[in-house]
């Protein structure tokens, strides 16, 4: 967990300009917001060999280090090929806050770069459009919750096999509902959504519609991760 020392607030800090007027929610006039003076960000050996893309990605980024309510936090910045800063606001976490056992993917990334909490001019494509938050430790769910009894339904009515899903993990949870799971054995990344437009999904084989779907570019968590890295790495300078 990093520690950093505090100072006031940098005249002219356009990435958090940005992010202020895009995710303009996310702020009140009450927040406490603090500056944070850091060393440079240094990504371990285990993360590079992990995730090549997202490595290129957040070495070409820009790294603001701050606190927000007393939860620190990284905004990462880009400039796109059109002109704009995009970026993600990263939550900065420690292990003892995680709800449930992670897989070593996983908690790789949340300690080199922390879980999206915000995300702001992304591409159409993006994994992170319309979600409430990405990757963030204290904040993943085991299971389906709230859906089992429709899914039950579901498959009662269509004829179709139960998948296990008290186990899964869900590590991205979308605006409207819909979860981005994986399994903590096999890795695999599943989408669970009652009622979707998005186009770079399936439905899931013996399974009934709009119950779980599999990604088309997706299988495995890192699989996700670095389709994520990708999607930013193609609109940006």
């Amino acid at each position: 967990m990093r520690f950093y020392r505090r100072k006031k607030k940098p005249s002219g800090n356009q990435d958090f300009e940005t992010f202020r007027s895009k995710i303009s929610w996310f702020l009140n006039s009450n927040s406490k917001i603090l500056f944070n003076q850091s060393e440079e960000l240094r990504l371990s050996k285990e993360f590079k060999t992990a995730f090549p893309n997202l490595t290129k990605l957040i070495l070409r980024s820009r790294q603001t280090y701050l606190t927000i309510d007393q939860t620190n936090y990284i905004l990462f910045a880009w400039d796109t090929v059109d002109g704009q800063i995009c970026g993600w606001l990263n939550q900065q976490e420690s292990e003892e806050e995680y709800k449930y056992e992670l897989i070593e993917e996983h908690r790789l990334l949340l300690r080199n770069i922390g879980g999206i909490k915000e995300s702001f001019n992304q591409s159409d494509d993006s994994f992170t459009n319309n979600q409430n938050w990405l990757f963030i430790g204290s904040e993943c769910l085991k299971g389906i919750g709230d859906y089992d009894g429709y899914y039950s339904m579901k498959c009662e009515e269509e004829g179709k096999k139960e998948l296990e899903h008290a186990g899964l993990i869900t590590f991205v949870y979308e605006v409207n509902g819909a979860l981005t799971l994986y399994d903590p054995i096999t890795k695999r990344v599943l989408l669970f959504s009652h009622d979707h437009s998005y186009e770079n999904i399936d439905f899931m084989a013996n399974q009934p519609k709009y119950t779980f779907h599999t990604f088309k570019k997706v299988d495995s968590f890192s699989d996700y991760v670095e389709e994520l890295a990708n999607q930013l790495l193609r609109i940006i300078r």
